[in-house]
C-alpha cells in the first residue's frame, strides 16, 4: 500500500489559504483529513499565502500562491488540480481580482491536460459581464463541478456552464471536518464551561462578527451598536458573552473596540489563533451562536447549537434559506437590539 501511495502524482490544491481566516482553513482542513485517506499528505501540494505555516499546520507540501514559476512546475506534475471551496469566484472583494487569479489557475490546467475539479464553492456574487463571459469559458473547461448551495448551481447554470454535464450540489466541505479538543489551558484560561441545555438566562453566547462594508455606517458607529448589543445580550439574560475572532488579524481589533464601548466588563474575547477543528470543538461549550461570518453558522449547525444569523453576504442567506430557518436570520443593516429576543 505504501509503495502505491508514494507513487501516485500529487494532488495540488487551490484556494484562499493562508491567511488565517477560520473559515477557508477549515474546507482545507476538512480536504486534507479526506484526501490523506488515499493519498500521503507530501503527495498534496497547496497554493498558499504562508506556505512555511501551511505545511507546518497540515504537514502537506505548500507553494507560495503568486509564484508562476513554482506553479506551473508543480502543476505539470500533478494528476488533479483542486479548485476550491469558498467563494473564490466572485467581483464584490478584491477589486475583482480574486475571478482572474482562480480563473487563471483553472485555464493553466486544461492547458497542460491536468484535470481540474471546482470543489465546493460558492459562486458569487459576479457583477461584471467580462467576469461572467470568463467564468463560462474557463469552467466550461473543468472536468467536474461541485458548488455548495443551489444558487450557485442556477447562475453557472444562466451563464450556460456545463450544458452537457450535470453541476453537483454538495454541502459546504467544512461539515467533514472532525473536531479536536480545545487546549485545557485555554479553557481555564476564559473560565469555559461545556453549557447545558439552552436556558435563556445564564447561557454562554459566543459571538462571531466581522467589520464589513454595510452602506451608511462608518467604524465608530458599528462599534457602537455591537456594544449596545452585547451589552443588553449581558443584561436582560444574564449571559457569559464570549467573542470569537474567525480571522484574528482584522476580527480581533473589531472586537476588542466594541468591548472597550460596553457597560459590562464581563464579556471576554478569545485572543489565541485557534486551528479550525479546535473552534469546531469550542462551539460545543455555548448555548447560542450569534454569527455573521459563515462558517460560525456551520459550526453551530454542526454542533447542533442554535443560531441567530447575521446576513451581510448572499452566502449566509443562502445557507440558512437550505435550512428552511429564514426566521434565524437577521438584515445586518437592521441589526438592534429588538432584534435580538431570545425565547
Amino acid at each position: 500500500m505504501a509503495k502505491k501511495m508514494s507513487s501516485l502524482k500529487p494532488i495540488m490544491i487551490s484556494g484562499y489559504f493562508g491567511f488565517g481566516n477560520c473559515g477557508d482553513e477549515a474546507i482545507l482542513m476538512s480536504m486534507i483529513q479526506e484526501f490523506s485517506k488515499t493519498t500521503s499528505k507530501d503527495k498534496i501540494v497547496v497554493l498558499s499565502q504562508d506556505p512555511e505555516k501551511t505545511k507546518l499546520l497540515y504537514q502537506v507540501d505548500a507553494v507560495y500562491r503568486l509564484n508562476p514559476i513554482l506553479i506551473i512546475s508543480r502543476m505539470k506534475k500533478s494528476s488533479v488540480f483542486i479548485s476550491g471551496g469558498g467563494g473564490l469566484l466572485q467581483d464584490a472583494s478584491g477589486k475583482g481580482f480574486s475571478i482572474l487569479y482562480y480563473l487563471s489557475l483553472l485555464f493553466l490546467a486544461s492547458m497542460f491536460n491536468i484535470p481540474s475539479v471546482i470543489y465546493g464553492q460558492g459562486i458569487g456574487p459576479v457583477q461584471k459581464n467580462i467576469n461572467k463571459k470568463l467564468i463560462k469559458w474557463v469552467l466550461n473547461r473543468a472536468n467536474i463541478i461541485m458548488v455548495r448551495d443551489k444558487q450557485s448551481k442556477i447562475f453557472l447554470e444562466k451563464l450556460g456552464v456545463k450544458k452537457n454535464k450535470p453541476i453537483i450540489v454538495n454541502a459546504d466541505t467544512a461539515f467533514l471536518l472532525k473536531r479536536k479538543e480545545v487546549p485545557e489551558a485555554i479553557k481555564d484560561k476564559y473560565s469555559l464551561e461545556h453549557s447545558q441545555g439552552t436556558a435563556v438566562k445564564n447561557m454562554n453566547i459566543a459571538m462571531v462578527i466581522r467589520n464589513c462594508k454595510e452602506v451608511g455606517m462608518d467604524y465608530e458607529s458599528k462599534i457602537i451598536k455591537y456594544a449596545e448589543i452585547s451589552d443588553h445580550l449581558i443584561e436582560k439574560y444574564q449571559a457569559n458573552l464570549f467573542f470569537i475572532p474567525f480571522q484574528v488579524r482584522t476580527d480581533l481589533p473589531l472586537m476588542k473596540d466594541i468591548i472597550k464601548k460596553m457597560r459590562f466588563s464581563t464579556a471576554k474575547c478569545i485572543e489565541e489563533e485557534l486551528h479550525p477543528d479546535e473552534i469546531l470543538s469550542l462551539i460545543s461549550n455555548f448555548s447560542l451562536m450569534i454569527g455573521m461570518r459563515l462558517h460560525s453558522i456551520i459550526f453551530a449547525t454542526i454542533a447542533n447549537k442554535p443560531f441567530i444569523a447575521i446576513d451581510y453576504d448572499p452566502k449566509v442567506k443562502y445557507y440558512v434559506h437550505s435550512l428552511e430557518l429564514p426566521e434565524l436570520l437577521i438584515n445586518l443593516n437592521q441589526l438592534t437590539v429588538k432584534m435580538l429576543i431570545i425565547s
